[in-house]
């Protein structure tokens, strides 16, 4: 699930979500829809070019993308 509200980038996509954080998209929150969790980013200009460089194979530093994916998977089990 992919919604943009207002200000805030939505998606459930743990990958693309530490690809955006990786990339320095801010993380404001996250949500539980259902079963899954959405994760809530502060909107920025350049989100549709680093959502297309995600699914075109993007490079981002892996030490911050390892580090992103464990961050919001901490965020996820822990509550």
């Amino acid at each position: 699930m992919t919604v943009q509200i207002m200000g805030t980038y939505r998606t459930s996509d743990l990958y693309l979500s530490a690809y955006l954080k990786s990339k320095g998209m801010k993380l404001r929150d996250k949500c539980r829809n259902g079963n899954k969790f959405v994760f809530v980013f502060d909107d920025r200009d350049d989100r549709k070019e680093l959502i297309q460089e995600f699914f075109n194979d993007g490079l981002v530093n892996i030490t911050a993308f390892k580090n992103a994916i464990q961050d919001l998977k901490t965020m996820v089990f822990n509550t």
